[in-house]
């Protein structure tokens, strides 16, 4: 009786398990005003400087937004339209923890990020 009791208890938990993980949706990162400063050193590869909320771009000391250090960052999937030098634009970023440019020891290496998608502006 114990034994049924407890299978009974086992499979209620794992459905509620299941329901409750159905209709969760994924989670889209802030958007946040970047700069497009230039390419990277690997060819396709883009720098950008995320920008503070005064706009300044300052990069501050274990200060975190979402899950970006303030500062630069650089992503391959940048839009076509969005590549020129000193476009500020408003994007939705996470960290691209798979893969990064390939660079020489001598140029400055940023986070990997994928662009999630454009925002409009804020």
């Amino acid at each position: 009786m114990k034994s049924v009791l407890s299978i009974i208890v086992l499979y209620l938990l794992l459905a509620l398990l299941l329901v409750s993980c159905a209709d969760q949706e994924e989670a889209v990162p802030a958007c946040l005003q970047v700069e497009v400063v230039g390419p990277d050193c690997e060819a396709g590869w883009y720098v950008l400087q995320i920008m503070d909320a005064d706009g300044t771009g300052e990069q501050r000391s274990n200060q975190y937004i979402g899950q970006l250090q303030s500062g630069f960052v650089t992503t391959d999937n940048l839009p076509e339209d969005l590549r020129h030098s000193g476009k500020v634009v408003y994007l939705s970023l996470e960290r691209n923890t798979e893969y990064g440019p390939l660079c020489t020891a001598v140029y400055m290496m940023f986070p990997p990020v994928r662009v999630k998608q454009v925002c409009s502006d804020e």
